[in-house]
């Protein structure tokens, strides 16, 4: 492992090209790579050396950690790291400044285990909320509650895995079956799809790939089991242009539905219109019916979750 990061060090310093690499290499290899995570940087001064190398490893945590970037916790590993070595290389004909900041692994850990235990500690209390025996839609309300939560631990988590040393997730036990959980709660909601109507198969393809996305379970308009419904009705209405000779217009249009089926209620109605012009009524058609199901799909997702969080 030590190898693996003075290698990925190097990498990094490649990038100046004024950098002394060997000279790096051997201060960088003064620290045992099992207990510390070093970064180096240069500059024309002390000063602007030391900053170098602190925004350096700031870079690397936040290229390799992206998601733990919005959650402030880089900020707070960063209040441990100190630039404990600043040298000049007299046998270099740039005569920069080098210097190395240092993380000790173990003060990584203190920061960051302690969020990641407070994390499962939430997920445990929600996932205690669940209906016994399941109810699909009040059980629903709980994993929507968990989903930032989960997002957050596994943000936390990749950050834990970037500086651990041997690059292991943090109690794996706990956290992956809230993780299974969650994605069975959601997706024990059946959801139903019925589109009738010109180019009824592209709204189709939109619909059934936001409510995958969301995790819900899809089936089809006639299945018993289902807990909602989305019914569609797609129109059309082609004309050529009277402002440009050889274009035709298509308008397209959807009249959408969002059925609760256990209260037979409809409690979400609206309509999406667009229109595309090409020079083949076909293309005109598929453009424009391709609009309509990006808009319908993206009502449909935020007018369910809006309905379903609050129920």
């Amino acid at each position: 492992m030590k190898k693996i990061i003075l290698c990925a060090a190097a990498v990094l310093l490649g990038a100046c090209t004024s950098m002394n690499k060997n000279t790096v290499n051997y201060q960088m290899g003064e620290y045992n790579s099992e207990k510390y995570y070093v970064v180096a940087g240069e500059g024309m001064t002390k000063e602007s050396s030391s900053d170098n190398a602190l925004e350096n490893m700031r870079r690397e945590m936040v290229q390799n950690a992206p998601a733990a970037a919005n959650q402030g916790v880089i900020t707070d590993l960063m209040a441990n790291v100190k630039v404990e070595k600043v040298w000049r290389d007299e046998d270099f004909s740039g005569k920069h400044f080098y210097a190395l900041a240092v993380l000790p692994r173990a003060k990584a850990k203190n920061v960051l285990e302690p969020l990641l235990d407070q994390e499962d500690a939430k997920l445990e209390g929600l996932s205690k909320q669940f209906s016994n025996p399941p109810n699909s839609l009040a059980d629903l309300k709980i994993a929507f509650k968990m989903q930032p939560i989960t997002s957050r631990r596994a943000a936390l988590d990749e950050i834990y895995q970037f500086l651990d040393a041997s690059r292991q997730t943090y109690k794996p036990e706990v956290f992956n079956p809230y993780k299974t959980i969650l994605q069975e709660k959601i997706a024990s909601v059946l959801v139903g799809v019925e589109v009738t109507g010109v180019q009824s198969e592209v709204l189709v393809t939109y619909v059934v790939d936001a409510l995958n996305k969301m995790g819900l379970g899809v089936v089809d308009a006639d299945d018993p089991d289902k807990v909602l419904l989305v019914q569609i009705t797609t129109d059309v209405d082609a004309y050529d242009s009277e402002r440009l000779q050889g274009l035709v217009w298509c308008s397209s249009g959807a009249s959408i539905s969002l059925v609760d089926v256990g209260k037979d209620i409809t409690f979400s109605r609206f309509n999406v219109h667009e229109r595309a012009g090409t020079s083949r009524a076909e293309d005109s058609l598929r453009k424009s019916m391709q609009s309509v199901g990006e808009q319908a799909s993206a009502q449909i997702s935020s007018r369910l979750e809006a309905y379903l969080k609050t129920k």
